[in-house]
């Protein structure tokens, strides 16, 4: 927590959020570009084509703070990219959000480590793909991007920046996750996997073939569970919400575009640039129309026994996977049917 976001804001911020639709979190994709040509990469390119400057950003910030956002996700490709970079987090702090910066780290250099800890930002995000070179550096297809990482890690770590590592599960790297963990945590630092790839946003299939097995994902859950970091099965009530798509999260493009989540592709809120993000999430019929079917997939899991109803849905996912928001993807399916083998596993030991 931040100092400029008091406990009793923040309390508030989220109880108005469970009743009225506020963007407690917005994603900022700065840019596209990246260094990194990571295969499974869900951006649809690595080049912008008519990217928003740091003044149009800064902006959209003034719009965010109107509508009750606490916090941004800067996010790309590679934000660091974005030449007004620093100007747009700065002007976010300044306008009291809580900053989070996802990064792959290729760009992080003594100075601006200390600019990021000098703005307090919450922490900056470093994607780890594999505990050796060999593999990482294949994922992202960059030699040394390996070295990279730990480089970035060390020069933020030193400055006082707080940081995450976070790995996208996949055929590739299945096989080392455990060692990852194992030097994250030596290092104390936060590590968090992903055990799914997606589409990419303009809904090519082609990251789907580096899902990883299902049976890396009943080892990983298998280690969540023994930690008790498995997130138990919920029950599910109708009328409720799925997730906040249109509800809770905002994601905006490099170009301009904004959406009701990050991974919500079917249909644009419009451009901040033709239209205020606050009439844009106040008035857009694209907004309204992805919390109804985020309610119409709850109610459709509420009616379900088994371990579909139980797990986590993501109707952006599963639109990118299928062309469908309602369809259980493939990734969905494995991921659940991961999850209920080690839950039943777990009590059938404990019977």
């Amino acid at each position: 927590m931040t100092a400029t976001t008091a406990p009793s804001r923040l309390q508030a911020a989220l109880g108005r959020a469970q009743r009225d639709p506020i963007p407690v979190k917005a994603h900022l994709e700065l840019t596209y570009a990246c260094r990194w040509r990571c295969l499974f990469c869900y951006n649809p390119r690595h080049h912008d084509v008519d990217p928003l400057s740091g003044e149009e950003w800064i902006g959209v910030l003034d719009g965010l703070r109107a509508l009750g956002t606490l916090g941004v996700s800067l996010t790309g490709g590679d934000p660091l990219a974005h030449p007004d970079f620093l100007s747009i987090a700065r002007a976010a702090r300044r306008k009291g959000l809580v900053v989070k910066v996802l990064t792959n780290g290729s760009l992080v250099t003594p100075e601006l480590a200390r600019e990021l800890a000098e703005i307090r930002v919450k922490d900056v995000e470093i994607s780890l793909h594999g505990a050796s070179a060999e593999t990482h550096d294949r994922v992202t297809a960059r030699p040394g991007s390996f070295d990279e990482v730990w480089q970035a890690v060390d020069v933020l770590r030193g400055a006082g920046v707080r940081v995450v590592l976070k790995t996208p599960l996949t055929n590739l790297n299945a096989g080392e996750w455990e060692e990852m963990a194992r030097m994250a945590a030596e290092r104390e630092i936060p590590y968090a996997i992903d055990p799914l790839v997606v589409p990419r946003d303009d809904g090519d299939p082609g990251p789907l073939a580096y899902s990883a097995p299902v049976e890396a994902m009943e080892r990983l859950f298998g280690r969540l569970a023994d930690e008790g970091l498995l997130r138990r099965p919920r029950p599910r009530t109708p009328g409720e919400l799925n997730c906040g798509v249109g509800w809770s999260g905002l994601a905006i493009d490099p170009e301009g575009n904004a959406y009701p989540c990050l991974q919500w592709r079917v249909s644009s809120l419009g451009n901040v640039r033709q239209t205020s993000v606050e009439q844009l999430w106040r008035h857009s019929p694209a907004r309204e129309e992805a919390v109804a079917i985020s309610r119409q997939a709850n109610d459709r899991l509420a009616l379900m026994d088994g371990p579909f109803a139980a797990r986590w849905f993501c109707p952006a996912r599963a639109h990118l996977a299928t062309g469908d928001p309602m369809a259980f993807d493939d990734g969905f399916v494995r991921e659940a049917t991961a999850a209920a083998r080690v839950w039943q596993a777990r009590t059938e030991e404990t019977a």
